[in-house]
């Protein structure tokens, strides 16, 4: 399985193993590896990496392509070339199916559901017999859109309403999609095409902003004419106010320009049907927002960047390994010690708290904590200790792009109820600033280590 990691992927992998097959997985991160159970074969590459590919198909006979670049700017590009890669492995490995999750196709699409169906193109081209399943919303806690859906209604009560409010999808909720993938690991004969999943009910964006609200026991939202607001805005917003970054929202928003109902043959055409039925639109956010499915204990924000440079990554990743401490943070100087008084003066660690020559996990660089460290894979992680109203991890890492090193930097917000959020809100224009100079002052000290 590609994509094991996702929100369809990581409902999937327990599935499988609950009816009996053995389940491998790829992932771009050893320490992900400790997400599963210890009888599923975790191999650790790139999905664009065609020799790590070939030897996490070997011995499969279904593979699983959940994979979706959309956090990067040119996912059209990698998701293309990984599809291609798979399609290419899977051929060498005598897998017998493919079975893939895209979106629906309307006239004229947007950059993401044009991607999701090119995607789909490459694989049934292939010669391995493709099942293409099309899906619009996916309703499930960590699926993006229906991140924005929830955060929508719970934001204010108000709803800005453009024109394109007025589209209609056909949502269906993740545990369908989970069966309708379970099922195609038990074909009796391999399918090659493209099928719809649709779900019981057709409903416009403006209905399920309303829908989830009543789920969710909220007033019914304002619904106020927003001639003006257009998807780039709309993404904005939702950066700043949601937990879903700007850069992954405005594609999405863009593909609700369309009706998103589909129009082609059903999955059930060669899949069974659920178990009593199509699971209601009510019914799958009442799930997706259960106690059980919000395990984080609030909402969860993050902002990612990264940078490209000539430096090698060697000199990267030492420049990451020695922040803090008299080396500094590569940022606007100042900006962490007056944050560091402020904390200091409400009972908190402040920020000197220093750093030894060489830290580990459980050792403290300053504010910081080191919550991960792995040399081989040049990843970093560290969890801030100021008081704050919700918890954050500085996730780092270094890697190739081609022949140049690419520094990813991720931060992760969690949220501690509504005083939480308006935190991030609130510190959130500052934070940007610090955190992108910050990326760019560690890759600038790298090229002149």
């Amino acid at each position: 399985m590609l994509g094991a990691t996702g929100h369809l992927g990581s409902r999937l992998v327990p599935e499988l193993l609950a009816h009996d097959h053995e389940v491998a997985v790829l992932v771009r991160d050893s320490a992900q590896s400790t997400r599963f159970p210890t009888q599923v074969m975790v191999h650790v590459g790139d999905a664009t990496n065609a020799r790590a590919v070939r030897k996490a198909l070997a011995g499969n006979d279904v593979v699983y392509f959940l994979v979706h670049s959309l956090d990067r700017p040119d996912f059209p590009g990698v998701d293309r070339r990984a599809a291609a890669v798979l399609a290419a492995a899977a051929a060498e490995a005598d897998v017998r199916q493919i079975v893939y999750v895209g979106g629906p196709r309307p006239d004229s699409p947007s950059t993401h559901l044009a991607s999701r169906a090119e995607v789909g193109d490459v694989l049934t081209a292939g010669r391995v017999p493709a099942l293409v399943l099309q899906a619009s919303m996916i309703i499930g806690a960590g699926s993006t859109s229906f991140e924005l859906l929830r955060s929508t209604a719970r934001l204010t009560p108000w709803v800005p309403v453009p024109s394109w409010m007025d589209n209609s999808s056909r949502p269906v909720a993740a545990d369908d999609v989970v069966h309708f993938l379970v099922s195609a690991a038990n074909l009796a004969e391999p399918v090659d095409g493209v099928f719809d999943v649709l779900g019981p009910e057709r409903l416009t964006y403006l209905e399920l902003v309303q829908r989830c609200a009543r789920v969710l026991r909220l007033p019914v939202r304002v619904p106020v004419p927003a001639p003006l607001w257009s998807h780039k805005l709309a993404a904005q917003v939702a950066g700043l106010m949601t937990p879903v970054s700007a850069a992954l929202a405005e594609p999405l928003f863009a593909s609700l320009e369309h009706d998103l109902t589909a129009d082609g043959p059903a999955a059930t055409d060669v899949l069974p049907a659920p178990p009593g039925g199509m699971t209601s639109v009510d019914n799958a956010i009442r799930a997706a927002t259960s106690p059980q499915a919000e395990q984080t204990g609030g909402e969860v924000f993050t902002e990612e960047r990264t940078v490209l440079t000539d430096a090698s990554a060697e000199d990267v990743w030492r420049t990451v390994t020695t922040l803090g401490g008299e080396n500094g943070w590569h940022t606007i100087p100042l900006v962490w010690t007056v944050r560091g008084a402020v904390d200091h003066l409400f009972g908190g660690i402040g920020l000197y708290r220093g750093r030894a020559p060489e830290v580990g996990e459980g050792d403290v660089v300053d504010f910081w904590t080191v919550e991960h460290r792995d040399d081989e894979g040049r990843r970093l992680v560290l969890r801030a200790d100021m008081k704050m109203p919700g918890h954050t991890l500085l996730d780092m890492r270094v890697d190739h792009d081609g022949d140049r090193t690419r520094y990813r930097q991720k931060v992760t917000f969690t949220a501690d109820g509504f005083l939480g959020q308006l935190y991030w809100l609130a510190q959130k224009p500052l934070h940007d600033v610090v955190f992108a100079t910050m990326a760019r002052g560690i890759v600038r000290k790298a090229r002149t280590a």
